[in-house]
């Protein structure tokens, strides 16, 4: 019930209310939310003392290196070939997933390889026919790195999530762009 409500808050970005409700929790999912949950607030340093207490815990769970990706990629760009080192043993244990790729594209973004984030992307869209919002703001992401237009790419981010926070900020921005060029019309 602690995760549940965790997830809840989460759900309703009240990300103080969500950790009090793990923060002591000692099953591998509560520490790897409290880890998720520390790195959304900026607390990396938190994070790696969580981490260290799910590999104490269980250094094979699946949890414990997930959270390591995610503990590695927020480290910046110096930790993402160690994050595509776990991502490859992961993928080749489970097989693909979208997430995984989501994940190795992330690092792949973090070390300069724009090319390889974009296959991997691509890999996630045809494969599992990946339309979700992680994946294209992603492909977003390495088509603006590699100078190739998005233009399709935002709009399918638009009419699909309209609701996702990457979204309504452009929407805000368009928005805000629109009224100030008005005062500028001749």
């Amino acid at each position: 019930t602690q995760l549940t409500a965790a997830h809840v808050f989460l759900k309703a970005d009240m990300k103080k209310e969500a950790l009090q409700s793990v923060h002591q929790g000692r099953t591998l999912e509560q520490m790897a939310l409290v880890a998720q949950i520390y790195l959304q607030l900026d607390r990396l340093d938190l994070a790696q003392k969580q981490l260290a207490m799910l590999k104490q815990k269980d250094e094979d769970s699946i949890l414990t290196q997930l959270t390591h990706v995610y503990v590695a990629l927020a480290s910046g760009s110096s930790a993402s070939k160690d994050a595509m080192h776990t991502l490859n043993q992961l993928s080749e244990q489970y097989g693909q997933s979208v997430l995984l790729l989501n994940l190795a594209a992330c690092a792949c973004l973090q070390a300069g390889q724009y090319a390889q984030a974009e296959a991997k992307l691509e890999q996630a869209r045809q494969d599992f026919e990946a339309s979700d919002a992680d994946t294209l703001v992603n492909l977003i992401v390495a088509y603006q790195y590699q100078q190739k237009p998005t233009a399709e790419l935002v709009q399918a981010l638009k009419m699909s999530y309209p609701n996702h926070f990457l979204s309504k900020g452009l929407e805000m921005v368009e928005g805000a762009f629109e009224r100030e060029s008005l005062k500028y019309r001749v």
